[in-house]
């Protein structure tokens, strides 16, 4: 087996790989690409560089291989330039901004003095976190009294979830919207200048070898979500571990139906796991927002002992901006739909 053999074995390997999110197979397996899609980048260039350095001269084959990277390459980065180019920072400013902080805490991890002092620095209008249960709720029990309005539900099976404001509330639902497993929150809220929006938590679960098979469950509950959105049309700030790249399929379409805006557009990829391993993280804390609510700041804060940075914003509320309501076409619909159906049958099945 000479060198240049596994090199292209290698190359096509990594190329098929790349690829594989293109087709709308539901797999752990067809999935995971697309959020390793910042590291085949430099995996496919390292193979590029590397096949211009072996020894021998390069054949009509080699040069297809090498076309083949190029063109692989190209594809990643297109699909990661929008969150890559920096916007100019807007000019709007407000004395009314709001500040949000989304953790996922790791259930078994035991730093509860970390997010203590986090949270205690930060001192976020809204605090969502997640994989909290009764232990993690009785360890930072200290913060309750920072709020005035707390919202738990802990769960042994890492999809507990806490929620923490001193914003005026006008109504608190818990969702169970494609299994028991899984809850998400919607609140309805009020900011400092009594503007009315809506906050949405969620966190589904992801497909991976370890979790659900496939990503139905996933994609049912960001559609529910983004149809409950559609529906309503109040200014909606919508954040949680998501278990989705912003750039996948699944965050686009939950975008286009709730006519939500992805905040890390024009901003940055800015990682969230995994935590310790800095050069294999990837987006899936995500925040999407009303066209009527600016972000100011996004950025993701130091690891505190999670597998998950925490994602820190702030935000205000435009009541005279206006916001059109984009166009859902019929087909569409029906995809949405299917979408929804097949995650609920999948909850029966995987659960």
């Amino acid at each position: 087996m000479t060198v240049k053999f596994v090199y292209t074995i290698l190359s096509l390997l990594f190329v098929v790989t790349s690829f594989l999110p293109v087709f709308n197979i539901k797999h752990w397996s067809f999935r995971m690409a697309d959020y390793l899609r910042v590291q085949l980048i430099g995996l496919l260039l390292i193979m590029l560089a590397i096949g211009f350095t072996l020894e021998g001269e390069n054949t009509v084959y080699d040069y297809a291989i090498f076309a083949l990277l190029l063109v692989t390459i190209l594809h990643h980065f297109i699909i990661i330039l929008p969150y890559v180019i920096r916007k100019s920072i807007s000019d709007m400013s407000s004395d009314n901004k709001l500040s949000l902080l989304n953790v996922n805490v790791l259930q078994k991890n035991k730093n509860y003095e970390g997010l203590i002092k986090m949270v205690k620095e930060v001192k976020p209008d809204i605090l969502l976190t997640m994989e909290t249960n009764k232990e993690w709720e009785d360890a930072i029990s200290e913060i309750e009294s920072d709020f005035e309005h707390i919202y738990k539900i802990p769960k042994e099976n890492r999809y507990g979830m806490h929620l923490y404001t001193n914003l005026k509330v006008e109504e608190c639902q818990i969702h169970y919207l494609i299994s028991e497993e899984h809850p998400s929150i919607e609140i309805r809220l009020r900011d400092k200048e009594n503007n009315k929006f809506v906050f949405w938590g969620i966190h589904p679960p992801p497909p991976s070898p370890t979790e659900k098979p496939t990503s139905k469950q996933k994609e049912a509950e960001l559609m529910k979500v983004a149809k409950s959105i559609r529906k309503h049309q109040i200014p909606t700030v919508v954040s949680g571990d998501f278990n989705s790249v912003c750039w996948s399929r699944s965050s686009k379409q939950f975008a286009k139906l709730s006519n939500l805006t992805d905040a890390r557009l024009k901003r940055g990829i800015f990682g969230t796991f995994p935590a310790q391993l800095w050069f294999l993280r990837f987006p899936v804390d995500l925040l999407f927002h009303s066209k009527s609510i600016e972000v100011t700041i996004l950025k993701t804060l130091p690891p505190w002992g999670s597998d998950h940075l925490p994602l820190f914003s702030e935000f205000f509320i435009c009541p005279s901006t206006f916001e059109p309501k984009n166009t859902i076409n019929s087909e569409f619909k029906e995809e949405v739909n299917t979408i929804i159906e097949e995650g609920k049958k999948a909850a029966k099945v995987e659960n």
